[in-house]
This record gives C-alpha cells, sequence and structure tokens, in this order.
C-alpha cells in the first residue's frame, strides 16, 4: 500500500535524521538552558523520543512502552517518570545525556522496526488524544506526528540549541557552507 510506504519512508528517514543531529551532542550542551522560556536539549531531545515511545507503543500497537519496561522508568530525565504526565517538559533539569542517548537510540530503532509491522488497521485504529486537548485521532494522524513532523519541528529547535551553543546546528549544514556567496549592500 502506497500510504504505509510514505509513512516508513518519512519516519525512517526523520529518525535518521534526528540522531545525526544530535550524534555530537556533549552533556554540557544537552544541559544548556537559553535564556527566555526554551527549553535545554535534553528536555526537547526526551520530549520527541518518550512521546514517540509512549504513544506508538501504547496508542496504536497496544504494547508497554519501552521506558516502562527496559528503562523502569528513568531514560536519564532527570525527574521521576510519571506514567500519566509523561510527555511533560523537564523544566531547568539536568538530564544524564548518555543514558537518554541510549533510550533514545532504543526508540529510534524500536519505532523503525515497528514500521513494518504496519498495516492498513493501524492507519484507522482511533487514538484518544483527549487528554492534551485534541481530541480522537486516526492512527495515521499520531504516526505522521510522531513519525517525522514532531521530530523535525523538535529536531530544528535542537539544532538551533547547538548553534545558540557555537556547534553546527545540523548535520548537513556543512554541505551548504560557502555554497551561496552571503548578500552584500551591492547584492539587494
Amino acid at each position: 500500500m502506497a500510504e504505509l510506504d510514505l509513512v516508513r519512508s518519512q519516519a525512517t528517514r526523520a529518525w535518521d535524521w534526528l540522531e545525526a543531529t544530535v550524534g555530537d551532542v556533549t552533556p554540557e550542551q544537552a544541559n544548556w538552558w537559553p535564556p527566555g522560556t526554551a527549553n535545554s536539549i535534553g528536555a526537547t531531545y526526551f520530549h520527541v523520543v518518550v512521546n514517540t515511545d509512549v504513544e506508538v507503543n501504547r496508542f496504536i500497537f497496544g504494547r508497554p512502552p519501552l521506558i516502562e519496561e527496559r528503562w523502569r522508568g528513568d531514560a536519564g530525565q532527570g525527574v521521576p517518570y510519571d506514567a500519566d504526565q509523561f510527555d511533560r517538559w523537564l523544566s531547568h533539569v539536568d538530564v544524564d545525556w548518555p543514558a537518554m542517548r541510549a533510550y533514545g537510540r532504543a526508540v529510534h530503532a524500536a519505532f523503525v522496526a515497528s514500521l513494518g509491522e504496519l498495516t492498513a488497521a493501524h492507519l484507522d485504529v482511533p487514538v484518544d488524544m483527549t487528554r492534551v486537548g485534541l481530541g480522537v485521532w486516526p492512527g495515521r494522524r499520531l504516526l505522521d506526528l510522531h513519525g517525522f513532523e514532531h521530530v523535525y519541528i523538535h529536531g530544528g529547535e535542537i539544532a538551533c540549541l547547538k548553534g545558540l551553543q557555537g556547534a553546527t546546528g545540523w548535520a548537513e549544514s556543512d554541505t551548504f557552507r560557502g555554497a551561496v556567496a552571503p548578500l552584500t549592500r551591492d547584492d539587494g
């Protein structure tokens, strides 16, 4: 089915991109809190991976998430895991970045492997999102969100947070460096 292939392709590409984006983040970078109300890399990354882990496993496949089984509630997030509020942001909490990265890589691998199990029925399964005020979604909407939309949105935030700390924001940045001449006043 073309729709299943599209979901698989987009999600695999997005999660590989996220892995490349966070692959060189240090614990210090992960725990840096920018001025204002933005979140740290660690908090943002945890938000992406725990939502994918919990919601896809629980709501699409009907199985326990990795954080509750393999990680026993501790994925390095620095606060106790709450199964009812797993998606709350970590506010000014330091994370154990190596532990969180191990969890994130495991979620990535499990999620991409689960894409092979997807059927048309999974795309239509009703998902109750009323706990966050979003009503009931079809499974395809949840898979779009956690497969690639959420990954790119928050991955972009992570890239920006890296850049604010003087690091290369995203993996392909070097490809474009120098490819386009900077605009000058004479260029318009």
